[in-house]
C-alpha cells in the first residue's frame, strides 16, 4: 500500500499471512479476544501504523519467491511484538501492518503498549536487517506512527480477523504519522503522547504537515525509553500539590511494622485496594518516614500490566534494585554491576550465586556457568532462590531492609513461586516486605496474598485502602486549589465525578484545567463557562474500559443499558428494562 492512502480492501494473500500470523497468537491472547465478543461498541483505541520503508524499490530488486520470504519474517517479528502487549493486528497490506491497542480487549495503558510495541519492532527489524544485509546484501528498514482516538469495532471472526471501521480519522492520522515519520523511528501525535509522557523520552518535532488534514499535527519522535520514568499519577507538572489525606492510620501501622522488622523479626504488609485508591501515594510516604534510619536499605521490584506472560520479570526487577542494575542497563553493565555486587556481599562465596543470578538475568556470559550445567526447570528456580536468599542475608547484616513489590495483581507465575519459597526465609532476618494491589483472587499474584495469611498469621498487617470520605475529599481538593476561593459548583463537580478516589480526584482537576474549564486568576482558582460541558478525562475512560473488559458478558449488558438510563436511578428501572429488552 502506498503511504498515506486509506485502508483498503486487503488481497488474499495478505489475508492468507494474517492467519498465519493469527494462528501463533498466543492461547491466553486468543480466548481474550473470542471472549470480548465486540459488535458495533465505540472505543477509544491507540492505531499503530508500520511499514517497510522503499518496499516499492526493494521488490523490484528482489526474486519474487524472497521478497514473500523476508515480508513473511518481517511480519512475523512484528506480530510479535503486538501479540506481546496484546493488540490486534487489524489489517495486513502490502507491505504495511495496522495494529489496534484497546480494542477487542482494553487496558489502562493501551497507548504505552503500542509505543513499546512499536519500538520492539524497530529495534527486531533492524537485527533482522543487519542479518539479511550480512546474508544477501538487501538493506530495508521499517518506521512505525501511533495515534490515538476512537474506532468503532465490529464482529470478532473465528479466524482472529476483525472489522473494524475508523470513526473519524484516528487510525487516518497514525498512517499519516508512519508516512512522516524517519526510517527506523517511531512517530506519535500530541494524542498518544499525552498518556506516555511520563514513560518515553521524546523529540518534540513541533506541527507537522499531513496529507488530507487541513490542520497540522503535533507531532514527537519516540528516542527511547526513560531511565527512571516519573510519576504517571499527581498534579506536580501544574504545580500542584497536597499533603497526604485519609491515610495516616495505615501510614502508622506499616511504621510500626519497620521497627519489629528492623529489630531481627520479619515482617510483611499487604496494601490492597482498587487502581488510584492511594496505594503508591502511602508507599512514597512511608519511605519518607523510615528514610533515616540507619543503615536502611529499600529494594523495589515493580509488575507490568503486560507482564503476566513475562517469566521472573517481577524478581528480575528486584534482583536488579538489589544489586544497584539501572533500568535500560547494556549487557555489559549488568555484567560488571552483578560481579562487583555479589563479590562485595558474599566474597568468597560469589561463585555459588553469581552463575544462577547472571542466568536469571539472562547475561550470556555471567550465567553460561548455570547454563552448561543444563539443569531442569525446578532446580534451576532452586538456584534461583537459594541465590536470592544469599544476597539479601548479606545485606541484611549490614542494616534493615524495605522490600517493595507493587501492582502484584501483574504478577508472572513463574515470580510468585520464586517469592513463595523466599518469603518464610526473612521471617528470621531484619526485613519488611511491603506488597502492594488489588484484590483480583483470580490472579497468580494473589497467591502471595494467600500464602503470607498462613505463613505469617496474626503478625501479618493487612491494610484496606477506601475511597476517601466527604469530608477528606473536599481536603484534598481545598489541598489542591485552595478551596476558599474556589466556586461552590467547581468544588461540587470534581466530588461528585471522583466518588473518593485521589487519583480521580487530581484527574478531574487536571482535566479542568487543561480544557480551560477552571483557570487561576490573580491566585484565585475560576470557574469558566466551559465547566458544565466536563467529561471523564481519557486516562480514567481507558482505565475504567479495562475494568469493565473484565466482568462476565451478563455485567458488561447491565452496563450497557444502566448508562443509557442514566447516572442514578432506582434498581426496579433496570430491572425492567433488562427483563423487557431480553423478552
Amino acid at each position: 500500500m502506498a503511504c498515506g492512502r486509506a485502508v483498503g480492501p486487503a488481497s488474499a494473500g495478505d489475508l492468507d499471512r494474517q492467519l498465519r500470523l493469527a494462528a501463533g497468537a498466543p492461547a491466553p491472547l486468543v480466548d481474550k479476544m473470542r471472549r470480548s465478543r465486540l459488535s458495533g461498541e465505540r472505543k477509544p483505541v491507540t492505531a499503530l501504523f508500520a511499514d517497510v520503508v522503499g518496499s516499492t524499490s526493494l521488490a523490484e530488486r528482489m526474486d519474487p519467491e524472497d521478497w514473500t520470504q523476508m515480508m513473511n519474517q518481517v511480519f512475523e517479528l512484528m506480530s510479535q511484538a503486538v501479540f506481546r502487549y496484546e493488540g490486534t493486528i487489524a489489517q495486513l497490506q502490502g507491505d504495511a501492518m495496522l495494529a489496534f491497542f484497546g480494542a477487542p480487549i482494553a487496558h489502562e495503558d493501551d497507548p504505552e503498549r503500542a509505543v513499546r510495541a512499536a519500538l520492539d519492532m524497530v529495534t527486531a527489524a533492524d537485527e533482522f536487517a543487519r542479518q539479511l544485509k550480512a546474508a544477501q546484501g538487501t538493506d530495508f528498514r521499517i518506521r512505525a506512527g501511533i495515534n490515538s482516538g476512537p474506532v468503532v469495532v465490529g464482529n470478532v471472526g473465528n479466524d482472529l480477523r476483525y472489522e473494524y471501521t475508523a470513526l473519524g480519522d484516528a487510525v487516518n492520522v497514525a498512517a499519516r504519522a508512519q508516512a512522516a515519520a524517519e526510517p527506523g523511528t517511531v512517530l506519535i501525535t500530541a494524542a498518544t503522547q499525552r498518556f506516555v509522557a511520563a514513560t518515553f523520552e521524546f523529540a518534540d518535532l513541533g506541527l507537522i504537515e499531513v496529507k488530507g488534514k487541513a490542520e497540522r499535527v503535533h507531532a514527537y519522535r519516540v528516542v527511547g525509553i526513560r531511565a527512571d520514568p516519573a510519576r504517571r499519577r499527581g498534579l506536580q507538572a501544574v504545580g500542584l500539590t497536597s499533603p497526604m489525606v485519609g491515610r495516616a492510620t495505615e501510614l502508622e501501622a506499616l511504621v510500626r511494622q519497620y521497627a519489629v522488622a528492623a529489630a531481627g523479626r520479619g515482617r510483611l504488609a499487604l496494601i490492597i485496594g482498587e487502581p488510584g485508591i492511594g496505594k503508591s501515594r502511602l508507599l512514597a510516604e512511608f519511605r519518607a518516614r523510615v528514610a533515616g534510619s540507619n543503615g536502611l536499605s529499600w529494594y523495589e521490584g515493580r509488575c507490568v500490566s503486560y507482564g503476566r506472560t513475562l517469566p521472573y520479570h517481577l524478581v528480575l526487577d528486584l534482583v536488579r534494585s538489589v544489586l544497584g542494575i539501572p533500568a535500560g542497563a547494556s549487557e555489559a553493565e549488568e555484567s560488571m554491576r552483578l560481579r562487583a555486587g555479589v563479590a562485595a556481599l558474599l566474597g568468597s562465596d560469589a561463585g555459588d550465586s553469581e552463575p544462577y543470578l547472571g542466568h536469571l538475568l539472562g547475561l550470556r556470559d555471567a550465567g553460561q556457568a548455570a547454563e552448561q550445567m543444563q539443569l531442569d526447570p525446578e532446580t534451576m528456580q532452586g538456584r534461583y532462590v537459594a541465590a536470592s536468599h544469599r544476597l539479601l542475608r548479606a545485606r541484611a547484616t549490614q542494616g534493615p531492609i524495605v522490600i517493595v513489590l507493587e501492582d502484584i495483581h501483574w504478577a508472572d507465575p513463574a515470580s510468585v513461586e520464586v517469592l513463595l519459597q523466599l518469603l518464610p526465609l526473612t521471617t528470621s532476618l531484619p526485613i519488611l516486605v511491603v506488597a502492594a494491589g488489588r484484590a483480583e483472587t483470580d490472579a497468580p499474584g494473589w497467591r502471595l496474598v494467600a500464602n503470607a495469611r498462613a505463613t505469617f498469621g496474626d503478625t501479618l498487617v493487612e491494610l484496606r485502602l477506601e475511597p476517601l470520605d466527604a469530608e477528606q475529599s473536599r481536603a484534598l481538593v481545598g489541598n489542591l486549589l485552595e478551596i476558599e476561593s474556589l466556586p461552590e459548583v467547581v468544588r461540587q463537580t470534581i466530588l461528585a465525578r471522583s466518588e473518593g478516589n485521589p487519583f480521580f480526584v487530581e484527574e478531574v482537576i487536571r482535566m479542568l484545567i487543561e480544557q480551560g474549564a477552571i483557570a487561576q486568576q490573580d491566585g484565585r482558582w475560576l470557574a469558566t463557562d466551559s465547566i458544565a460541558s466536563v467529561e471523564i478525562p481519557a486516562n480514567l475512560q481507558l482505565l475504567l474500559l479495562a475494568r469493565i473488559d473484565q466482568l462476565p458478558d451478563e455485567a458488561k449488558r447491565s452496563l450497557r443499558v444502566a448508562s443509557v438510563i442514566g447516572r442514578q436511578f432506582p434498581v426496579r428501572v433496570l430491572e425492567h428494562v433488562l427483563t423487557n429488552t431480553e423478552s
